[in-house]
């Protein structure tokens, strides 16, 4: 009988300290995962494509670690239902606001490192933006 083999944990992740109770579980590291950029990447083909030059106005408008760790830390006392899992991960997904613009957050956590938040993307949700 052929054995599968397990999915492995991504080499790429960048590390942070982290400090957050979410869902009553206590987390100490974040991991964010380099997955967003392609949508920084798409934002800024588009601006290309119009002859656009990347202002520092428009360059706000790119997701950075910076910003995804803040928006991380507005998850602190949240209680956020799990989406589903996959093997030994279980994956989350939650709007958080920063000012009046929302961004929805995708993470997971591993059952074995259950004190590393794993941010897999996030990307924005102006639909879901507050009025001014």
């Amino acid at each position: 009988m052929l054995k599968k083999k397990l999915p492995q944990k991504p080499t790429n992740l960048r590390p942070y300290p982290y400090s957050a109770i979410i869902n009553k579980r206590w987390f100490t590291k974040l991991e964010v995962s380099p997955y967003y950029e392609k949508h920084n990447q798409e934002y800024l083909e588009a601006l290309r494509k119009r002859g656009i030059k990347l202002t520092p106005k428009l360059t706000e408008k790119l997701i950075t670690d910076d910003l995804i760790r803040k928006l991380a830390q507005k998850l602190d006392g949240e209680k956020v239902d799990s989406e589903g899992r996959y093997y030994y991960w279980t994956y989350y997904s939650f709007r958080v606001y920063w000012g009046v613009k929302a961004y929805r957050l995708v993470w997971c956590v591993a059952d074995n490192e259950p004190h590393i938040l794993g941010i897999m993307d996030c990307y924005r949700q102006s639909r879901f933006d507050k009025d001014n």
